[in-house]
C-alpha cells in the first residue's frame, strides 16, 4: 500500500474517532453551565487540569504521530538506505536526474553546477561498482 495513502487513512481515522468521542460525551438536551468557582487552591488545580486534559491529550497524540510518521513526508525523497548507497544504479539514476534538471535550467552557472553534480554521481557509481567487485577483481 502507498505510504502516503496509509498516512492519510490514519489521519482520517483519527479525525473520525475524535468526532465520535466529542459527540459521545456531548449531551444534546442540556445547555452548558459554567462550573462554580472553586473554593481553595487544590480544587482550582484539579479544575484546571480537567479542563486542559483533552488539549494535553491531543498534543501528546500529535507528538507521537509526528515521531512515528516517516521523516520523508511532504514530498521529500526518502533517505537512501545502505543497500541503495552500494548500488551503482542508484547513483546513475541520480546522475541522470541531475542531467535532466540541468537541461531545463537557463542560467549557465547553474547548468555547470548541475553537470558537475552529475559527474560526482557518476564517480560515486564507479566507486560503488569497485566496492561490489571487491579488491580481488579489478576492472
Amino acid at each position: 500500500m502507498n505510504r502516503q495513502l496509509l498516512n492519510f487513512a490514519i489521519w482520517v481515522l483519527i479525525v473520525l474517532l475524535l468526532l465520535a468521542l466529542f459527540t459521545l460525551f456531548q449531551d444534546p438536551g442540556t445547555r452548558p453551565v459554567a462550573p462554580p468557582a472553586p473554593q481553595d487552591g487544590a480544587q482550582w488545580l484539579v479544575s484546571l487540569l480537567i479542563s486542559w486534559l483533552p488539549f494535553i491529550f491531543l498534543v501528546g497524540v500529535w507528538f507521537f504521530l509526528v515521531w512515528w510518521m516517516p521523516r520523508s513526508g511532504y514530498g521529500k525523497p526518502a533517505a537512501p538506505t545502505a543497500a541503495m548507497l552500494e548500488d551503482p544504479a542508484y547513483w546513475r539514476g541520480r546522475a541522470d536526474a541531475s542531467r535532466a534538471l540541468s537541461e531545463r535550467l537557463v542560467d549557465l552557472q547553474s547548468k555547470r553546477q548541475m553537470l558537475e553534480i552529475a559527474r560526482a554521481y557518476e564517480y560515486l557509481a564507479q566507486r560503488a561498482e569497485e566496492r561490489r567487485r571487491g579488491p580481488d577483481n579489478p576492472a
